[in-house]
C-alpha cells in the first residue's frame, strides 16, 4: 500500500474516532461513507489493501455487515500473504462473530488468528488473543 493510501486510511481512523468521542453522528457517517467510497474505488485494483476494509469494518455498527467486510478483507490479505493482517482481521472477525452469539465460528476465527499472529512479532495482538480465548471457552 502507497504511503499517501495509508495515510489518507489513517486520517479518516482518527476522524472518526473523534467524531465518535465527541458523539457527533452526523460527521462520523460523513466520514464512514468517505471511508467506505475509498474502500469501493479501490475494490479490485492494484491498490486494494485489507487495511481498507478492516478499518471500514471496525467502524461499522451492524455486526453482521462487520462480519462481511473482514472476510472480504480476509481474502485480500491472504492473497497478499499478510499475516499480520490475516491475524488481527481473524481477531476483529471472532469478536464480532461472539457479539452475535455465533461461538463456535468465533473460537474458529480466533484460532486462525492465532495460527497467523504466531508467524509475527505482534505481542500485543497475541495478548488480546490469549484474552479473548479465555472469554470464549
Amino acid at each position: 500500500m502507497n504511503a499517501h493510501l495509508f495515510s489518507q486510511v489513517e486520517r479518516l481512523a482518527e476522524a472518526l474516532l473523534s467524531a465518535a468521542d465527541q458523539d457527533d453522528e452526523t460527521l462520523f457517517y460523513q466520514l464512514y461513507e468517505q471511508l467506505s467510497s475509498l474502500c469501493e474505488l479501490h475494490a479490485g485494483k492494484k491498490s486494494d489493501h485489507p487495511l481498507f476494509l478492516e478499518t471500514l469494518a471496525d467502524f461499522t455498527e451492524d455486526s453482521v455487515d462487520a462480519v462481511a467486510l473482514y472476510q472480504r478483507a480476509f481474502l485480500i490479505a491472504d492473497s497478499l500473504k499478510e499475516n499480520e493482517y490475516k491475524a488481527s482481521i481473524q481477531f476483529s472477525l471472532a469478536q464480532r462473530l461472539a457479539e452475535l452469539g455465533e461461538m463456535d465460528q468465533a473460537k474458529d476465527a480466533l484460532a486462525t488468528s492465532e495460527k497467523f499472529a504466531s508467524f509475527t512479532d505482534d505481542d500485543e495482538l497475541k495478548g488480546e488473543i490469549s484474552a479473548l480465548a479465555g472469554t470464549l471457552n
